[in-house]
Protein backbone atom coordinates (compact mmCIF):
# COMPACT_ATOMS: atom_id res chain seq x y z
CA UNK A 1 0.00 0.00 0.00
CA UNK A 2 3.23 2.29 0.46
CA UNK A 3 4.63 2.03 -2.89
CA UNK A 4 0.84 2.66 -4.44
CA UNK A 5 0.86 5.76 -2.55
CA UNK A 6 4.43 6.83 -3.55
CA UNK A 7 3.69 6.38 -6.85
CA UNK A 8 0.53 8.24 -6.85
CA UNK A 9 2.26 11.11 -4.95
CA UNK A 10 5.21 10.91 -7.54
CA UNK A 11 2.94 11.31 -10.37
CA UNK A 12 1.08 14.24 -9.04
CA UNK A 13 4.14 15.62 -8.26
CA UNK A 14 5.58 15.19 -12.23
CA UNK A 15 1.82 16.21 -13.62
CA UNK A 16 2.13 19.48 -11.53
CA UNK A 17 5.44 20.29 -12.74
CA UNK A 18 4.30 19.87 -16.07
CA UNK A 19 1.36 22.19 -15.51
CA UNK A 20 3.70 24.87 -14.21
CA UNK A 21 6.15 24.84 -16.90
CA UNK A 22 3.62 25.26 -19.74
CA UNK A 23 2.42 28.20 -17.33
CA UNK A 24 5.63 29.72 -18.02
CA UNK A 25 6.51 28.98 -14.01
CA UNK A 26 9.49 26.91 -12.44
CA UNK A 27 8.55 23.19 -12.59
CA UNK A 28 11.19 22.25 -10.20
CA UNK A 29 9.97 24.41 -7.53
CA UNK A 30 6.52 22.87 -8.06
CA UNK A 31 7.61 19.58 -7.90
CA UNK A 32 9.66 20.04 -4.74
CA UNK A 33 6.64 22.06 -2.89
CA UNK A 34 4.32 19.09 -3.55
CA UNK A 35 7.18 16.23 -2.85
CA UNK A 36 7.90 17.87 0.79
CA UNK A 37 3.91 18.73 1.64
CA UNK A 38 2.21 15.89 0.13
CA UNK A 39 -1.13 16.04 -0.33
CA UNK A 40 -1.56 19.80 1.12
CA UNK A 41 1.16 21.01 -1.48
CA UNK A 42 -1.23 19.42 -3.98
CA UNK A 43 -4.08 21.49 -2.74
CA UNK A 44 -1.94 24.57 -2.81
CA UNK A 45 -0.86 24.29 -6.18
CA UNK A 46 -4.19 24.18 -6.90
CA UNK A 47 -5.40 27.38 -5.78
CA UNK A 48 -2.54 29.11 -6.53
CA UNK A 49 -1.93 28.37 -10.42
CA UNK A 50 -4.56 30.51 -11.74
CA UNK A 51 -3.96 33.37 -10.00
CA UNK A 52 -0.22 33.62 -10.28
CA UNK A 53 0.67 35.41 -13.37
Amino acid sequence: MGVLWLIIWLLCGIWAAADASEKGKSGCLVFLLILLLGPVGLIIWLLIRDSID
